[in-house]
């Protein structure tokens, strides 16, 4: 079943057609879990209805691997590979790894709650009807990345990178990021205006999204200098300078 993120008010007398559409989220489907175990878990293998609680997955070499329909909790992960994994209709809760190495992979109707990850390489990936909830990311690289129908709610995030990415239907919903890094891409209905945004490299790469008027008022001195813009505030009435007088 989807459903659709909840709406953004609008200012009064602001048009409805130009607010961003929403991302279309799915929740997973999770009805027939079963109990099992870190073992089950190699790099190239399948995976289904796997309910996976407090176990420790670190330095595992989990690439290519394809998690249909698993729900995790409680989950130790540092230094997991997860390179060119296939994740579809799975839950990951309390998450927590201090690096997750996850490039070209595939992050379909997916739900992060609650989880900590220092440091996640996401570049080159394909995500869709994902739900970032509650989580605290240092830096999450997702560079180059396809992304359409993601929802990143009550979520602080140190760095972000999104250059090169290709967005679609992306909202933020009482969000901080520390740096918030673009260079390229495409962004289609990005809303950001609950996003608390303290430094942004590559305001030039901003087209598509959708800001408030404070927001946009912290960017207009960067707006200003890649527009090449001069601000000052002078009124221009001072006495013009003539020649002196001959004796």
């Amino acid at each position: 079943m989807s459903m659709i993120a909840g709406r953004t008010d609008t200012a009064a007398g602001s048009s409805t057609a130009a607010s961003p559409k929403p991302p279309v989220l799915a929740a997973p489907g999770l009805g027939r879990l079963r109990d099992g175990a870190a073992d089950e878990l190699a790099a190239g293998g399948m995976v289904e209805d796997l309910q996976l609680a407090e176990a420790d997955l670190s330095g595992s070499d989990l690439s290519a691997i394809s998690l249909l329909s698993c729900r995790f909790s409680e989950v130790f992960a540092n230094d997991t590979d997860l390179a060119a994994a296939r994740l579809v209709d799975c839950r990951l809760e309390r998450l927590s790894a201090t690096y997750l190495h996850s490039p070209r992979s595939t992050w379909r109707t997916v739900e992060l709650v609650d989880s900590r990850i220092g440091a996640w390489e996401l570049y080159d990936a394909d995500v869709e009807s994902v739900l970032v909830e509650d989580c605290r990311l240092g830096f999450a690289n997702l560079a180059g990345t396809a992304v359409r129908d993601l929802l990143i709610r009550g979520t602080r995030i140190d760095e972000l990178d999104l250059s090169g990415i290709e967005a679609e239907r992306v909202r933020f919903e009482d969000c901080q990021v520390g740096t918030l890094r673009l260079r390229g891409g495409s962004l289609s209905d990005v809303d950001l205006r609950r996003l608390e945004m303290r430094v942004v490299s590559g305001v030039d790469s901003l087209g598509g999204a959708t800001v408030s008027g404070e927001q946009l008022t912290e960017l207009a001195p960067l707006l200003a200098q890649h527009l090449g813009l001069r601000v000052d505030d002078q009124d221009g009435e001072q006495n013009p300078i003539t020649g002196g007088r001959r004796a």
